[in-house]
């Protein structure tokens, strides 16, 4: 991954640059941009705050950065978040983002959750497109950095770099009139030492879910961990989140029975030590430090916390990884269609990505035929792993030469 350089006011600074944070408060407020100089002339930014001043790329220009440049972002049409911009997703910039969710962040009892239409409608509203509980979660995982993966990365990605960085990727957004950070709980690392002082924080996290106002409303909250456990409880069962082992969240018999349907390959995978499996959960508080969840979304990962969609991606990320490749994973969000996407982007074989793209033996016949039909059009044409014809990853193309000046 290129280092990134800014000229700011004439001058270049090297990003980890000891005077840059006095340099950047200094610019911010002002009309004054820093450009990044990963390609000739440079990609105009601001400057944002938060603990520290941050160069941000502008709105809609990720793809004018350099392919390998942290900057860099897919252009909207290679995943599923092209159909949220805009409607569901609204960059404002400075500003911050707004998403428009499609469950609710309250709760209330007795109320019908749909009415019913008048025999003669009197008017035909449009459809926006809002955000599930998984594209919420694809949404997060993106802003947080976590589907590019480059060699200098190998080693520090654990559990308390992904919750920093998602927490992060929460600090601006707001939905439904509400930050998204005030509604959204991860549980911190776990240590034996400061497990009480822990405790009282995550009890302090949760306290939303308490404040519903009304003994007939109730607040609910997004919980987002690592899966360490799902087992059968009298009544139903609950999901026990890694790091979270005093605080397990309770499913309905029904509600449980319908998740293992709706996500039994990640559950399988799971269970046999293949994946890493995270969790979203819409959660209310059922009685007093007792939670239930509401709606589930559960996705797999690699050691390296790279989306997985099925389980043959997992050969693909692990032989990138061994081979100390630099790639993207394109998100499905909540994509119709997701099998026209490439299942990863190669960084370091070109000026442009590359696309990686897996046909896989399983796949249902409507998605392999999607696929199929994406790979012919692709151009240039990238690589292609059939399943059913190799049983390994196949060689992956060779590296471009470095770029010359930095």
């Amino acid at each position: 991954m290129d280092a990134q350089r800014y000229l700011i006011n004439g001058k270049v600074y090297p990003q980890h640059d000891p005077g840059l944070q006095e340099v950047l408060a200094r610019v911010y407020g002002t009309p004054a941009r820093p450009r990044c100089l990963c390609v000739d002339g440079g990609v105009e930014m601001y400057v944002s705050k938060f603990r520290d001043f941050v160069i941000k790329r502008m709105p809609e220009s990720g793809t004018e950065h350099a392919p390998t440049c942290p900057s860099y972002e897919l252009p909207p049409s290679e995943s599923g978040l092209g159909q949220l911009l805009g409607e569901a997703i609204i960059d404002r910039g400075r500003e911050g983002v707004e998403l428009r969710l499609d469950f609710p962040l309250t709760r209330y009892q007795g109320r019908s959750r749909a009415c019913a239409l008048s025999a003669a409608p009197t008017e035909v509203a449009a459809t926006r497109r809002q955000l599930s509980l998984q594209g919420l979660l694809h949404y997060l995982w993106e802003r947080a950095g976590f589907t590019r993966w480059h060699p200098q990365m190998r080693g520090k990605r654990s559990y308390g770099v992904v919750r920093k960085f998602l927490l992060q990727a929460c600090s601006d957004i707001e939905t439904k009139g509400l930050p998204l950070r005030g509604r959204l709980v991860m549980p911190e690392p776990f240590v034996a030492e400061h497990a009480a002082e822990i405790a009282a924080r995550h009890r302090k996290a949760f306290a939303p879910l308490a404040a519903g106002g009304a003994p007939s409303r109730s607040n609910l909250m997004i919980a987002i961990g690592q899966v360490k456990a799902l087992a059968p409880t009298t009544v139903g069962y609950q999901l026990v989140l890694k790091h979270l082992p005093d605080c397990p969240l309770f499913l309905e018999l029904s509600t449980a029975e319908r998740a293992k349907r709706a996500f039994e390959h990640e559950l399988v995978a799971w269970a046999n030590g293949q994946v890493r499996l995270v969790a979203a959960c819409l959660i209310h508080a059922r009685v007093e430090h007792c939670y239930e969840i509401d709606a589930l979304s559960l996705m797999m990962t690699s050691p390296e916390w790279i989306l997985l969609n099925h389980i043959s991606e997992r050969d693909v990320v692990a032989k990138l990884v061994a081979e100390e490749r630099a790639f993207i994973k394109p998100l499905r969000y909540d994509a119709t269609d997701p099998a026209r996407f490439a299942n990863y982007l190669l960084l370091d074989a070109g000026a442009r990505p590359l696309p990686l793209d897996i046909v896989s033996a399983f796949a249902h016949e409507a998605d392999r035929r999607t696929k199929l039909d994406a790979i012919a059009s692709r151009q240039p044409k990238g690589w292609v792993w059939d399943t059913a014809r190799d049983a390994i990853v196949p060689e992956l193309p060779p590296k471009a030469s470095p770029r010359a000046g930095g």
